[in-house]
């Protein structure tokens, strides 16, 4: 069974705090502001995470496999063989501060930071 399959029991004391909040709420009213919350917690356990994971990344001008070509304007994209997208472009004219969401690099990180 998936997690949004399961079936959630709100205590007497939890309705009763959001009834006290929203007025007497019908299951679907109920299933919006949970979801709502829910949506709210991810974002800023998104937040936290990228801000640890900030701290523990190397940046892309310190990274052995950042190139730079110039035509015109430089142009700086990763050569490392793993990464998911095909262009590999990091940016033009300066390097990027925060590796983008495909470095093979940064998900070696994520894992090695989820086994402490």
């Amino acid at each position: 069974m998936q997690l949004k399959d399961r079936i959630v029991i709100i205590s007497e004391k939890n309705m009763n705090n959001i009834n006290a909040l929203y007025g007497k709420c019908t299951t679907d009213e109920l299933e919006r502001i949970v979801n709502n919350m829910i949506d709210n917690a991810v974002v800023e356990i998104n937040e936290d995470r990228s801000k640890l994971h900030m701290d523990k990344i190397v940046s892309c001008s310190e990274c052995e496999f950042m190139k730079m070509y110039d035509y015109g304007s430089r142009i700086y994209y990763c050569d490392h063989e793993d990464r998911t997208d095909d262009m590999g472009k990091l940016g033009v004219g300066d390097v990027p501060r925060i590796c983008p969401k495909w470095c093979p690099l940064s998900c070696k990180i994520d894992d090695s930071s989820a086994a402490k």
